[in-house]
């Protein structure tokens, strides 16, 4: 069994209860391996979810997820900042930023998905796939198929949203394209 990491994105107001429901249907299952940060607006559930493959891993947490009575608006790979990419790759802060400021390595280091003054967020699948083909720090394969799996569940949530939308006769034809 893999670790995959990942954010499951909520909308409309995330309760206290919707929290203490969560936690008791993972407590049921396997064990709490989820952390919510959320308020009225919506928010995340962050997993690090064991599991066969990716794809079962972010199909449970969005299944766990709106059992709690949330709804789930879509998921998203892993992001981190510089002082996780060093940790996960097991090495300092330091050799992280001379990657990523291209004073060290190969150069061609993925840019940030979200790009912030103090603290960018970087995609851990690309990281990965960089440190793969520059054979620096470790490498984490399970970071590429959670990416993977991320994109197909965004689409079949967004699918799923929009069906809901659609008059009933335009139904079997979104239906006849997906299946």
């Amino acid at each position: 069994m893999n670790t995959y990491w990942f954010d499951v994105e909520v909308a409309g107001p995330v309760t206290d209860d919707h929290t203490e429901v969560l936690g008791d249907i993972l407590t049921a299952d396997e064990g709490i391996d989820a952390a919510v940060q959320a308020d009225h607006r919506g928010g995340v559930v962050a997993f690090s979810r064991e599991a066969d493959d990716a794809m079962q891993a972010i199909v449970s947490a969005v299944e766990h997820v709106e059992a709690a009575g949330m709804k789930v608006t879509g998921v998203t790979e892993d992001l981190v900042v510089t002082d996780e990419i060093a940790e996960r790759a097991r090495v300092t802060p330091a050799s992280a930023r001379y990657w990523i400021t291209g004073e060290r390595g190969p150069g061609g280091f993925p840019a940030p998905k979200v790009k912030r003054q103090r603290a960018s967020l970087y995609s851990w699948a690309e990281v990965s796939a960089w440190l793969e083909s520059a054979k620096l720090g470790e490498v984490d394969h399970a970071a590429a198929e959670t990416a993977r799996a991320c994109a197909l569940v965004n689409a079949a949530l967004t699918v799923r949203n929009g069906m809901r939308e659609l008059p009933a006769h335009d139904r079997p034809l979104i239906a006849r394209l997906v299946a």
